[in-house]
């Protein structure tokens, strides 16, 4: 087995632990791989329908790994238990419902020793999220897989990180840990999140309805600029 772009990005944040518990798997590639190359005990792969745990199941068997995965049909973080929530994958999903699984099982989340998120898209959801519970972003990263760039987080319960953490729209976005550490993606990511805040400002323009919130989307679209300015020069 062989993970590539963001499926080995994810991986990758993932620390040595006992038990991995993949949330809305898919083939469960990702615990199939650590469990291959020992960074954890045991994992569980999740997810709500049937269909994904069956194309786990024969992830399982293709790999000889039935003794060592459980596969468990359930909601968001609700069939693991508080003791199992040691490091969790939430990958794949949409912002808002990364937010709510976490809000329906925030004793879980909070127990878990780390927090691997991949969202899809409304990625500017989920700090707001986590600086309202007492999480931090430890680590996070830009992963591109063709035309596509896709962000991973890794987050750990600790309000005094979480306290810590520069609050404002341009980095509920951005990623402050990407402008940081100058990710070799960082002015792509920049980008790509110009060119979807133009557009969605000028959207909102030239609708017929006022929307009480342009001008936040407008200071949003200026200070987006403004960094991508001081990082690397006006484009």
């Amino acid at each position: 087995m062989n993970l590539k772009g963001r499926l080995k990005l994810i991986y990758d944040m993932i620390p040595q632990c006992d038990i991995l518990c993949d949330i809305g798997t898919d083939h469960a590639l990702i615990p199939a791989y650590a469990l291959l190359n020992n960074r954890c005990r045991r994992a569980i792969a999740t997810d709500v329908r049937q269909g994904p745990l069956e194309r786990a199941k024969r992830t399982l068997r293709a790999y000889n790994l039935e003794g060592l995965m459980e596969l468990r049909r359930g909601d968001g973080l609700e069939p693991i238990s508080l003791e199992e929530a040691d490091v969790i994958v939430m990958a794949g999903m949409g912002g808002l419902l990364i937010t709510r699984l976490l809000a329906d099982q925030i004793e879980k989340a909070r127990r878990a020793r780390r927090i691997i998120i991949q969202p899809m898209h409304a990625q500017e959801l989920i700090r707001p999220f986590l600086w309202e519970h007492g999480f931090a972003v430890t680590d996070e990263a830009i992963a591109r897989e063709g035309k596509k760039l896709y962000q991973v987080m890794s987050v750990v319960y600790d309000e005094t990180k979480s306290a810590s953490c520069r609050k404002s729209p341009l980095y509920a976005v951005i990623g402050e840990g990407l402008v940081k550490k100058r990710d070799p993606l960082l002015k792509d990511w920049l980008c790509d999140r110009i060119k979807k805040q133009r557009k969605r400002v000028e959207g909102l323009k030239a609708s017929a309805r006022t929307y009480p919130g342009l001008e936040g989307e407008e200071r949003l679209l200026y200070d987006m600029e403004a960094l991508m300015d001081s990082l690397f020069g006006h484009m």
